[in-house]
């Protein structure tokens, strides 16, 4: 029988695994290989960390949703792939044939920016790892002078220091300081002014300290660009995404920045038996950003097309849309949305997303 191995269970897997449990593959061997049986919901951490919902809330049972699918699961992490060989290697030791491959493993943060800094750095991803730590973390802090910093300037960084500081536990006459450092591009400098100026407004309003500069890390400081020093009790590190090391030697065809390049139909440019979606790859044609809202409405196309893989039948293109819609919590159950050229703010835009959060996780 031949295998069809699912590499990481992003929004885009565990959607097509959904879809599945419904209608089964046929004779074929579908196998899930995932590090954790949950995984965590992106769209609702921040919720999480403001204290809005439960870790419950925020998370799929990745393992019940693959077993619903007839899928056999594997507990573990992929170290390397040889496209040509159709194989892949688990951090176990163990080397798993496919005949069909698809990688849904997001992407790794971007640390370059804080190499030399020796205090206490806390990642957000992977997920799983950062919501443990955080909350030893945080069950520590209480009525502890404090000072952390969150460094990166984009969505993830803007809506993580509003949840922060509204979480942020300052106990009986403990002093607390929070401070944004958003790199030399600034805050949100891949929206419109309207939304940054949105944005910079909350941020401020909930005591935190934005600074639009770069801080270049050594020892235990951040230096920032106008000579200024910081010395925090934890950086939060924020600083956007890059590709996971291994792909590198994987054989498959990657962008400049390692991120795998694949065609309309989710498809390796290179490899046609290898499939992928979501943060991990790039598409050739069209420059797409690095949201699980694309990888969502990926998923029916991707599920599509693996199921025509097996069956030797046609694919079918996925277009995305040409506007985005974008929804940032701010901490106190308010939100700011854009989508295209419009902007807006209000606890309504926060009771939409936490509708859509709720639903989608929900759904599984």
């Amino acid at each position: 029988m031949k295998r069809l191995v699912l590499m990481g269970a992003g929004h885009s897997h565990l959607l097509v695994l959904k879809q599945w449990s419904n209608s089964p593959l046929k004779d074929v061997e579908l196998v899930l290989v995932t590090p954790s049986a949950w995984q965590y919901y992106s769209g609702m951490i921040p919720g999480w960390l403001a204290g809005h919902y439960s870790v419950d809330q925020c998370r799929v049972d990745a393992q019940s949703l693959a077993l619903a699918a007839g899928a056999k699961i594997v507990l573990d992490s992929v170290v390397d792939i040889q496209a040509d060989n159709r194989q892949i290697r688990l951090a176990g030791g163990e080397s798993l044939d496919y005949d069909w491959l698809s990688i849904d493993i997001g992407a790794q943060t971007n640390l370059e920016s804080l190499r030399g800094y020796t205090g206490s750095i806390l990642s957000v991803k992977p997920l799983e790892q950062f919501q443990q730590r955080w909350s030893q973390r945080y069950e520590r802090a209480d009525g502890q002078a404090l000072h952390w910093v969150l460094v990166g300037g984009g969505a993830a960084g803007a809506e993580l220091a509003m949840a922060v500081a509204h979480a942020m536990p300052s106990g009986t006459g403990a002093q607390r300081r929070l401070s944004l450092v958003t790199g030399k591009q600034g805050l949100l400098p891949d929206f419109r002014p309207r939304i940054r100026k949105l944005a910079r407004r909350k941020l401020v309003q909930l005591g935190v300290e934005v600074i639009e500069q770069r801080g270049e890390a050594a020892g235990r400081h951040l230096t920032l660009t106008d000579g200024a020093s910081l010395s925090p009790d934890l950086v939060i590190a924020v600083t956007g995404s890059e590709a996971f090391p291994f792909l590198k030697t994987s054989g498959l065809a990657l962008d400049t920045q390692g991120f795998v390049l694949v065609n309309e139909y989710q498809q390796s440019l290179s490899h046609p038996r290898v499939f992928a979606a979501g943060d991990v790859c790039s598409r050739l044609d069209q420059a797409l950003s690095r949201s699980g809202v694309h990888a969502v409405r990926a998923a029916p196309v991707l599920a599509a097309n693996l199921r025509a893989a097996t069956e030797a039948s046609e694919f079918v293109a996925f277009q995305p849309r040409p506007h985005t819609l974008y929804l940032l919590s701010c901490g106190d159950k308010f939100a700011i949305g854009s989508y295209g050229p419009l902007a807006f703010s209000g606890r309504w835009v926060w009771r939409l997303k936490d509708k859509i959060d709720r639903g989608f996780v929900e759904g599984f």
